[in-house]
């Protein structure tokens, strides 16, 4: 949910784009958990505006930063015929400075907003998860010849899943608001995992580093009104080094199950193979021989992982308060992660089935 900007805030910081409340529109734009995002409408143009969640992102100037940097690298991919996707670039103020610090010194930034185009919320066929996966693929591939070093962290730990663990591990110690009594099984639960957890960290030390952009939800994705097919890859403020697996359990976790992520039907909540198949195809067929024969086994991994991490991170957000993601009442944290690690013991429980239908596609390594 879109926290509220007062109208003064609001002015002060449109002044440095070349506009004002009194000429232009201004609405909430999206549901991301993270940022306040908003679409900025006047006769002479359309452009994101997004406020950045200093909680979350503690040095704004990195995000803005690494997203310069990709989009540049895309662009010219795009301009030379060897990225077919659509790059979205940051807009610099009438100054030319690539943000805006309002009087409460919250960091502001203006996005290039992309005309004829929609977003989805829940991917409603295989045909449309084969597209999801291969937007990101082509997003990935290419910024495969990018140094993913020259990259900062914006979430440091990301996906370490030791330090996640350790978080949740400092919380429960804590337990500050008083909530563990309400989730000790789900606790315990997470701890039962270590010999998954002791296989992940394995794995992380003999996989090749990639940029990834490690939010690969579907809603990240604008389709063209006309053709219907994917346009372009947007939100690149987790874009970091990491491993492909990431972005693959991402989309997994986020597109295969019947539920949305806070669901509580927990007892009917199944795995859509049938997504995941057709996930697996887009993507491993997009990157072809790029993709390490490694990475190919990893992505089973991934998928399992990612619904656990979150899982581990929304029990450490209800306990700790609801200090990071958004939240709609008491218990949404809550209900979130028993939901994610419910996915999780499914793909565990599968993972036989997983590996099975991801080998159908695996491309031959030289």
């Amino acid at each position: 949910m879109t926290k509220v900007v007062d109208n003064e805030t609001l002015n002060q910081v449109l002044t440095h784009y070349g506009c004002s409340i009194e000429n232009c529109t201004v609405s909430p734009l999206g549901n991301g958990l993270i940022n306040d995002t908003y679409l900025v409408s006047n006769e002479q143009a359309n452009f994101v505006l997004q406020r950045i969640n200093k909680n979350v992102f503690k040095n704004p100037k990195d995000v803005i930063n690494n997203a310069e940097l990709i989009n540049k690298h895309l662009l010219s991919k795009n301009h030379n015929k060897l990225y077919s996707l659509s790059p979205i670039w940051q807009i610099p103020t009438i100054d030319g400075q690539p943000l805006v610090i309002d009087t409460n010194n919250q960091y502001w930034r203006a996005i290039h907003y992309i005309p004829n185009c929609f977003s989805v919320e829940e991917v409603e066929t295989p045909e449309q998860a084969k597209q999801v996966g291969s937007a990101f693929a082509q997003f990935t591939s290419a910024l495969s010849d990018f140094s993913a070093t020259s990259l900062t962290e914006t979430i440091p730990d990301f996906h370490n899943l030791s330090k996640r663990m350790n978080d949740l591990r400092a919380v429960i110690k804590a337990d500050a608001q008083g909530r563990l009594s309400s989730c000790q099984q789900l606790v315990d639960y997470c701890f039962s995992a270590q010999s998954f957890i002791d296989e992940v960290d394995e794995l992380t030390q003999r996989l090749p580093i990639q940029v990834t952009h490690n939010d690969t939800k579907i809603n990240n994705l604008l389709f063209c009104a006309q053709s219907k097919l994917p346009l372009a890859v947007i939100d690149l403020d987790t874009c970091m080094p990491g491993y492909l697996m990431h972005d693959f359990g991402d989309m997994v976790r986020t597109c295969c199950s019947n539920l949305p992520e806070d669901g509580t039907d927990l007892p009917n909540m199944t795995v859509r193979f049938d997504i995941y198949s057709a996930l697996s195809q887009g993507y491993i067929e997009a990157f072809g021989d790029r993709m390490s024969e490694l990475e190919q086994q990893s992505l089973v991994i991934g998928a399992q992982l990612l619904p656990f991490m979150l899982g581990v991170r929304f029990l450490t957000d209800y306990l700790d308060g609801d200090n990071y993601f958004h939240v709609k009442h008491e218990n949404h944290n809550l209900e979130r992660a028993k939901n994610q690690l419910n996915l999780y013991r499914l793909l565990h429980k599968d993972r036989n089935k997983l590996n099975e239908i991801a080998a159908e596609f695996s491309v031959a390594v030289i």
